[in-house]
């Protein structure tokens, strides 16, 4: 299991980072468009609002990437546990020494005091 850990951290590391590296290079690459269409007087306000848009939906949406990446990851670590625990040998209570301490008192069946 230890394996599994290791290699769902790996992924989930490398898709966080590389979404931030992505992102980052995204927005190089826009920058200069943006830079040069910004010096025309006309369209100047109209090309700042779209930069502004571009670069917050850029970051919403390399955000989610993260987010989803790391519900997958927490998803995969309860998926691992409960496979560890499915994989142990059950443990059977010795009936004679009473009932388990986190056992429920009383019930249907119980006999009132």
């Amino acid at each position: 299991m230890e394996r599994w850990r290791g290699l769902k951290d790996l992924v989930q590391e490398a898709v966080e980072h590389g979404s931030r590296a992505v992102e980052r290079l995204q927005k190089h690459a826009a920058k200069l468009p943006f830079d040069l269409l910004e010096q025309i007087p006309p369209i100047q306000a109209p090309v700042r609002g779209i930069r502004v848009i571009h670069d917050t939906t850029l970051s919403g949406v390399h955000g989610t990437i993260r987010l989803v990446n790391r519900a997958v990851g927490a998803t995969v670590d309860v998926v691992l546990v409960l496979l560890e625990q499915k994989a142990r040998p059950a443990e059977t209570p010795d009936r004679s020494a009473g009932a388990a301490p986190d056992a429920p008192s009383g019930g249907p069946d119980a006999e009132a005091p």
